[in-house]
């Protein structure tokens, strides 16, 4: 299966989804009151989904276009199902462990161990952007949304 007709796909959907975000004002009732809003998050997600969509999107629409031949990592293997239980299996670890050790301390693991399963190959990006995005997730939320993700009950 070409990996290049999926990412034109779903960059679609997603771009789609984005703006049906961004140009929608009934999406949110209630919710927590802050200073921003209640649909700044969202759309703040919604215009980077739109960004990072096109960016995939359009290198694969491009190499799809030029009818290159594609790279070894462009290949999808779909025989097994080996992937998609180990994934289940970290969402479910992930589940029961957030209430138990907190967000900032299962989060880093969790993006590692889908990072190595994805087949992450430069592990100083990965562990930095594992450590780094739950700390920006957990203060942001925290300070500008008055949303607080569970801590450390242990």
């Amino acid at each position: 299966m070409d990996r290049r007709k999926i990412d034109v796909v779903l960059s679609t959907l997603l771009i789609i989804a984005a703006v049906i975000i961004l140009t929608n004002d009934n999406l949110a009732e209630g919710g927590a009151e802050s200073d921003l809003g209640i649909m700044f998050l969202p759309r703040v997600v919604a215009g980077f989904i739109i960004i990072f969509a096109a960016t995939i999107g359009i290198q694969s629409l491009n190499k799809l276009l030029k009818a290159a031949a594609p790279d070894s990592n462009e290949i999808i293997i779909t025989n097994g199902f080996s992937g998609i239980f180990i994934y289940i299996g970290i969402f479910v670890a992930y589940w029961l462990a957030v209430p138990h050790l907190g967000f900032l301390v299962t989060t880093p693991f969790i993006m590692l161990a889908v990072a190595i399963l994805l087949g992450g190959r430069n592990w100083i990006p990965i562990i930095i952007v594992s450590v780094i995005t739950p700390v920006l997730i957990y203060y942001g939320s925290r300070e500008f949304l008055r949303v607080y993700l569970p801590t450390w009950t242990l």
